[in-house]
């Protein structure tokens, strides 16, 4: 059975039981469907262990796959480095000359690229003269932790409302 279908069937069970108006007791009669009740109790328990475990085994997974990523992350800027490196030699070495190395040739090719030394001044100047396209600007965000501060001191601020919630932690 699954959690959802065990749970409704404790609570079928539940509504079949026939308690006594004057004490509140359940009557000898329903002993079937206490025993029932509490073999479904029990397989809803092991449901839910079998759950952690499977949640507890995610975890290590995913723990176990963030370190490889570091590892071979690590491997890749190691990799690119020792290219660079290499390839600042071959430019000594060639000077600037096309050099055929027999499996590879070493060729030059002339670019260009911006720096921008003063931004604000860069970013004035392009606005006054009305080049909108050559500048961006961030769209604003809300400051969630600033904005639940004024909340919780009773402030409202439209189109926000603090969320009560709780978390659920398995170790």
């Amino acid at each position: 059975m699954k959690l959802y279908e065990v749970n409704l069937a404790i609570e079928e069970l539940f509504a079949q039981l026939e308690i006594n108006p004057e004490t509140g007791e359940i009557t000898a009669s329903n002993d079937d469907i206490l025993t029932q009740i509490h073999a479904l109790q029990h397989e809803r328990q092991s449901i839910l262990e079998y759950l952690a475990k499977l949640t507890l085994n995610i975890r290590s997974d995913v723990t176990a796959l963030k370190e490889e990523e570091k590892r071979l992350r690590e491997r890749r800027a190691a990799l690119e480095r020792r290219d660079e490196r290499l390839m600042q030699i071959l430019d000594r070495e060639c000077a600037g000359e096309k050099t055929d190395c027999g499996v590879a040739t070493v060729s030059y090719r002339a670019t260009s690229r911006v720096d921008v030394l003063d931004s604000e001044k860069a970013v004035r100047w392009l606005k006054r003269n009305k080049h909108l396209d050559c500048f961006r600007i961030p769209a604003p965000e809300v400051a969630k932790a600033e904005v639940k501060k004024l909340l919780k001191a009773g402030q409202k601020v439209p189109g926000t409302t603090l969320v009560q919630d709780v978390s659920c932690s398995l170790k």
